[in-house]
C-alpha cells in the first residue's frame, strides 16, 4: 500500500494520521512520512497494522525490517559460517 492508500483506508474507519499520531505521542507529519516511505518506524507501522486490521507485511511489503523477526539460532549459524571462511 502506498501512503494515499493507507490514508484512504484509515479514513474509511474514521481514523486520520492525526489520530494515529496522538495515540502514539508523535507528530502527524511523522506518521505521514512513514506512510509515504520517507521515514522508518516499526511502531508506527504496527499502529497502521492494528488500525487497518492487516498484517504489517501487507501494508509495507517493501519494508521487511518491519516484520522480519530476528532468529538467534539462524544468526549464530550465519556467523559460524562466516567464521569458517576466516579459518579456511
Amino acid at each position: 500500500m502506498n501512503g494515499s492508500q493507507i490514508l484512504q483506508e484509515l479514513k474509511s474507519y474514521g481514523i486520520t494520521f492525526t489520530d494515529i499520531a496522538n495515540a502514539l505521542g508523535v507528530r502527524a507529519s511523522t506518521v505521514s512520512l512513514v506512510a509515504n516511505r520517507k521515514s522508518d518506524s516499526k511502531r508506527i507501522a504496527k499502529a497502521f497494522s492494528i488500525a487497518l486490521n492487516k498484517p504489517v507485511e501487507d501494508i509495507f511489503p517493501d519494508r521487511p525490517q518491519y516484520y522480519r523477526h530476528s532468529d538467534p539460532k539462524k544468526r549464530k549459524q550465519l556467523l559460524d559460517a562466516v567464521r569458517e571462511l576466516n579459518a579456511a
